[in-house]
């Protein structure tokens, strides 16, 4: 009850579906379950094929309940940090390349000037196609999702993609729309965006790569360019940094 008021609907799904995932638990008392239980958890997972970061979030959730648990005295260890997982992560995004950031740049495909703005903000999808009109400022905008770490934070928009978003939003202003997405001249829908324009936007830049791969790009950028470890956490809205530089910063053997 504490925690969920931190937290949002879909990361409250989550927690329900890592819940799903633990039926060889789910007629034992707490108190009674030890790291072995836990574990033969994971490895039922692992057998199944799924991936890392589903098999980390069941171990989210195993760490979730022990705290509360210890903290109620109904156990009085956690075994929960005995267990852990070989399961390997099946896509971790991509880095998109300086030669397809240039073609999106001179495209003329109107999707590219939604993936310009996600470039230069590093906000996930939904957070662009959800922000207000009345919480835009020329060069940031107040919005976000998820975690309470992630609502309602500013998010700068970089130099890059500053003119893209501005046109943005003078026409969602000139059309009294309510989303900054109302100044987009195509879909306005995010799922009827990306099986449309932003499929053809690919078609033309040559490289393959998913919206939420700009988010892992300009992470990376950040980081390359020297951007606090706090500060880019902050900016990208993530609860812990550990996040922030296990899941969206690629750094390759020469940044090394």
């Amino acid at each position: 009850p504490e925690h969920e008021r931190q937290i949002s609907d879909a990361a409250k799904a989550t927690y329900r579906a890592a819940f799903g995932h633990c039926e060889l638990l789910h007629n034992m008392k707490f108190r009674a379950i030890r790291a072995s239980d836990f574990q033969a958890v994971i490895i039922a997972m692992e057998q199944k094929g799924m991936s890392k970061s589903s098999c980390e979030k069941v171990l989210q959730l195993f760490g979730q309940l022990s705290a509360w648990a210890m903290r109620e005295d109904i156990i009085h260890k956690d075994y929960s940090k005995f267990v852990d997982t070989i399961a390997q992560q099946k896509s971790e995004g991509i880095v998109i390349s300086k030669q397809a950031i240039a073609t999106i740049s001179a495209s003329q495909n109107p999707a590219a000037q939604i993936v310009q703005i996600l470039l230069a903000t590093g906000c996930r999808p939904n957070e662009l196609f959800n922000a207000k009109t009345a919480q835009c400022q020329p060069t940031y905008f107040i919005g976000g999702s998820k975690t309470a770490a992630g609502k309602n934070r500013i998010i700068a928009v970089a130099e890059s993609g500053r003119a893209a978003y501005q046109q943005l939003l003078a026409q969602a202003n000139a059309g009294g729309s309510e989303l900054l997405i109302g100044g987009y001249e195509g879909n306005k829908n995010y799922s009827n965006w990306v099986k449309r324009e932003f499929n053809e936007l690919l078609q033309e830049v040559g490289q393959t790569f998913t919206p939420y791969d700009c988010r892992h790009t300009f992470a990376t950028q950040a980081k390359r360019s020297g951007v606090d470890p706090q500060t880019l956490r902050r900016m990208m809205g993530h609860a812990t940094l550990q996040t922030t530089d296990k899941y969206y910063t690629h750094l390759d053997t020469n940044d090394i």
